[in-house]
C-alpha cells in the first residue's frame, strides 16, 4: 500500500476527495491520512525488535486493512496477504517461510490460523480487525494470545512522525500454490515507479480515477492495482467479488471508471440482468482480466453490456505483468494473452533452451525489470540469452506456448500440471490444452477439466460445464465429448452440465468442491447403464 507522505500530499491537494470506500464507510483523503498517521504511531510503539521485521494478514477486504498495511508500508515493514482459502498445512507452510513478526486478522479467518498450529521462535504482534463480514465479530470468549492489539488501541495513537524500519528493502508475494504449499517470492529492489509510469502512459489513468476491487488483498494483483489510484491520488471501491448485482450497484453510483476481474467474477457480473446497459449509463472505460483463457461468450457479452473495455493480461508472481491485449484485438484473436508490455521480452524455447522461430510451440521465457530474485526455500530457473539483438537474464516459466508473427503470445499448456484431482487432492497432469479448446467452444459458458484415478472410475477426465443457455446443453455435451476424443482418446471422459464451476476468490477451480458435486451426477447416470447391462 502507499505511505503516509504521499497520503499526505493528496490530502493537502484534495482533503474532501474520497479515497476509499468499504460498504457504508467512505474515508476522504484527509480521513485517510489521519487514521494511518494514528495507526502508524500505535504500530511503532508496538512493533516487536526482532529484525527483520514482517508483516502478513489473514482478513476479507475492508478499509480497515487499507489503513494498517498503509501504515506497515509507512514504517518500511512488507506486507504480503495469506490465502484464507488454503489448507491448515499450506497456511503453516506459508508461515514458515516467511516468518513475520506481525499478524493482522479477522475472527472469520483466525480458526485457519490456529489449525496451522505454527509456532513461532520470536516474539509476535497481533493485530485484531474488526470482520468486514456479516458475523464476523469477536467471539466473548476468545482467548488472545500475548501481545494483542485491536484496531481501535493503535488509532487512539496521535498523529506523529515515525521513523522507518533500518533494514533492506525487501518485497514479498506469494504464489498461488497450484502444484503444492505456496512459494514466496523475493524481490530486493522495487519496480512500482516504473511500472506505474508504463501504465499511466499507455492508458491515461488519473485522479479522476474509480478504481473497484473485485479481488483479494491477499492475491498480489489487488494491493498492486490499487495502489496505481491510491498514488495518484484517486479512489478505491472495495467490492464483493460474488454480488453481481451489488458490483454493478457499484460501477453504477460511484462512477467506476478501471477495475480487474478474475474470469469467472466477469462471467457473473456479465451474466446478471443489473449489467445489460452499464455500456450505456456507466463510466467504466477500463476492465483488466487474466488468470486462464476468456472464450468467446464471454468476450463478446463483455462488449454488449460494458461496452469495448475488456483487456486481457499475462503475467505471473514471478514475472509481473508481461502482456496485454485490448478490446479490439481480443476480438480477432480471442486465444492470445497479448503483446509484451514495455520493458519485457518473452521467447519460445525448445527442449535445449534455444529460442525458437516465431510460430513454433516452445515452453515460454520472459526478460522483465520486474522479475523476482529469488524464492525463500528454492532456486528458480534463470538463463542467459541472446535474443533480438540483446542479451539479457531469462526466467523460465511453467508455461507453453507460441508467440505468433505479430509478437502475441498464444498460451497452450502448463509444463507442471493443472486443474487436476486425486480424490479432492490436486496432481501435476498436463491437461491445460484440452480445458483451453473447450472452453473455446460457442456452446460452453464456462468448463474445468479434472483427471482422476479411482477404484470405481479408474483413470478418467471429469468434465464440467456451464452451457450458454439451457437449449444448448445437448448440443455442448455432444461437442465436448468430441473434443475430448479427439484430443484424450486413451482416457474415458465423464461430461456432466452443472450450473457453475465452483471458483475461489481469485479465479482457481475449487477441485474439491467440484467432485463432490458432480460425482453422485457421475454415479447416478452410470446406475442405469449397469442395470442395462446385467439384465442383457
Amino acid at each position: 500500500m502507499i505511505k503516509l507522505d504521499d497520503i499526505r500530499r493528496h490530502a493537502a491537494r484534495r482533503p474532501d476527495h474520497t479515497a476509499i470506500v468499504d460498504r457504508d464507510v467512505r474515508l476522504t483523503w484527509a480521513q485517510l491520512a489521519e487514521q494511518v498517521s494514528r495507526v502508524a504511531s500505535g504500530l511503532a510503539q508496538h512493533l516487536p525488535e526482532v529484525r527483520p521485521a514482517r508483516a502478513a494478514f489473514m482478513s476479507c477486504n475492508s478499509w480497515e486493512l487499507v489503513v494498517v498495511t498503509a501504515a506497515c508500508a509507512t514504517l518500511g515493514v512488507p506486507c504480503i496477504g495469506l490465502d484464507y482459502t488454503n489448507t491448515p498445512e499450506a497456511t503453516a507452510g506459508t508461515l514458515d517461510q516467511l516468518q513475520p513478526t506481525v499478524l493482522i486478522s479477522t475472527p472469520l479467518r483466525r480458526p485457519l490460523l490456529a489449525a496451522a498450529e505454527w509456532t513461532p521462535g520470536h516474539e509476535v504482534l497481533h493485530i485484531h480487525l474488526a470482520g468486514p463480514q456479516d458475523g464476523d465479530a469477536d467471539p466473548v470468549d476468545e482467548v488472545k494470545p500475548a501481545g494483542t492489539v485491536g484496531y481501535d488501541e493503535l488509532a487512539a495513537f496521535e498523529p506523529a512522525y515515525v521513523q522507518p524500519v533500518e533494514q533492506p528493502f525487501t518485497a514479498f508475494s506469494f504464489t498461488s500454490g497450484t502444484s503444492g504449499i505456496p512459494k514466496l517470492v523475493v524481490r530486493k529492489t522495487s519496480f512500482e515507479a516504473r511500472r506505474l509510469s508504463d501504465l499511466v502512459d499507455q492508458f491515461s489513468f488519473d485522479e479522476d480515477d474509480v478504481h473497484m476491487v473485485t479481488v483479494p488483498l491477499y492475491h498480489s494483483s489487488g494491493p498492486g492495482w490499487a495502489r496505481i489510484f491510491l498514488s495518484l491520488g484517486g479512489t478505491v471501491v472495495l467490492s464483493p467479488y460474488e454480488d453481481a448485482a451489488e458490483m454493478a450497484r457499484l460501477i453504477l453510483d460511484e462512477g467506476v471508471s478501471t477495475t480487474l476481474m478474475v474470469p469467472p467474477v466477469l462471467n457473473r457480473l456479465i451474466s446478471h440482468p443489473a449489467s445489460e446497459h452499464l455500456h450505456k449509463t456507466s463510466r467504466l472505460r477500463f476492465l483488466l482480466s487474466g488468470g486462464r483463457h476468456l472464450n468467446r461468450w464471454v468476450i463478446n457479452t463483455t462488449w454488449d453490456r460494458l461496452g469495448p473495455v475488456l483487456h486481457l493480461y499475462y503475467g505471473t508472481t514471478e514475472t509481473g505483468l508481461n502482456t496485454m491485449i485490448g478490446p479490439e484485438e481480443l476480438h480477432v484473436a480471442p486465444a492470445r494473452s497479448g503483446r509484451p508490455m514495455p520493458g519485457n521480452t518473452l521467447v519460445a524455447l525448445d527442449p535445449e533452451n534455444r529460442p525458437l522461430p516465431k510460430g513454433r510451440l516452445g515452453r515460454i521465457a520472459i526478460a522483465s525489470y520486474q522479475l523476482m530474485d529469488s524464492y525463500a526455500a528454492s532456486e528458480p530457473e534463470f538463463l542467459t540469452l541472446d535474443h533480438g539483438g540483446r542479451t539479457q537474464r531469462y526466467l523460465l516459466t511453467g508455461d507453453s506456448g507460441i508467440i505468433d508473427e505479430g509478437g502475441r503470445l498464444e498460451l497452450s499448456a502448463r509444463n507442471d500440471g493443472v486443474s487436476t484431482a486425486e480424490g479432492g487432492r490436486a496432481l501435476d497432469v498436463n491437461i491445460f490444452a484440452l480445458e483451453d479448446d473447450l472452453t473455446g467452444l460457442p456452446c460452453v459458458r464456462e468448463t474445468a477439466v479434472l483427471r482422476v484415478s479411482r477404484p470405481d472410475l479408474g483413470d478418467a477426465l471429469i468434465v464440467a460445464f456451464s452451457p450458454i443457455s439451457a437449449e444448448r446443453e445437448e448440443s455442448g455435451e455432444r461437442a465436448i465429448r468430441a473434443t475430448c476424443a479427439r484430443m484424450a482418446p486413451n482416457l474415458p471422459a465423464h461430461v456432466v452440465s452443472i450450473p457453475a464451476v465452483p471458483y475461489s476468490p481469485t479465479g482457481k477451480v475449487r477441485a474439491g468442491v467440484l467432485l463432490e458435486t458432480v460425482l453422485p451426477l457421475i454415479t447416478d447416470a452410470a446406475e442405469p447403464a449397469k442395470q442395462l447391462v446385467a439384465t442383457g
